[in-house]
């Protein structure tokens, strides 16, 4: 199974680029997009009619290698309650219409169902404002990733993994979420 791991965390040292060379690391026929890669920028949209939006040679490349996987693994600190915006602008230039998806009025075609996802985030405030507030947190970011992004498009979800408390964990603590991955 090939599998494209997309990040996105500016610090390169972070427990999230950790995350992501952890599974490349235990999956040959694996590669990392890192997002803040000058390789993957993508400029934010920038358009007065969507159908006339231009298809960059970046964009084209990373539906390549979309088309090119069978799992697609989004790894990416949460903030804001939400995915950073280098991580929304490439759903917006990359998963477009004609891409993705098709769709007309009341009807619309799955384009990528033979596709799965996982979702991996991590974030610093503690699990009980996730669990106490879950109608604005991680259990509503789930259901933005499954209901609102790859539902449209006819991914699957695999997992959705959430790893909080960040700064207070420990070395064992990370140590562990990285073996059990």
């Amino acid at each position: 199974m090939k599998k494209l791991i997309i990040t996105a965390a500016p610090n390169k040292s972070s427990f999230t680029h950790a995350i992501a060379d952890r599974i490349k690391e235990k999956n040959n026929n694996s590669e990392i997009l890192n997002l803040y890669s000058n390789d993957y920028k993508l400029d934010f949209l920038d358009f007065q009619n969507k159908r006339e939006m231009t298809l960059t040679d970046w964009i084209k490349k990373i539906q390549e290698k979309i088309t090119d996987s069978d799992e697609i693994i989004f790894v990416f600190p949460v903030w804001w309650g939400g995915m950073p915006a280098i991580m929304k602008n490439m759903f917006d230039s990359v998963f477009i219409s004609w891409f993705a998806f098709e769709y007309w009025a009341e009807w619309k075609k799955e384009l990528l169902t033979d596709k799965i996802w996982t979702v991996i985030a991590t974030c610093d405030a503690p699990a009980n404002i996730y669990l106490e507030n879950s109608d604005w947190t991680w259990v509503n970011l789930k259901t933005y990733f499954e209901k609102s992004l790859f539902w449209f498009c006819g991914i699957k979800m695999w997992d959705f993994k959430l790893f909080w408390e960040l700064r207070a964990s420990s070395e064992s603590d990370r140590k562990e979420f990285l073996e059990n991955l």
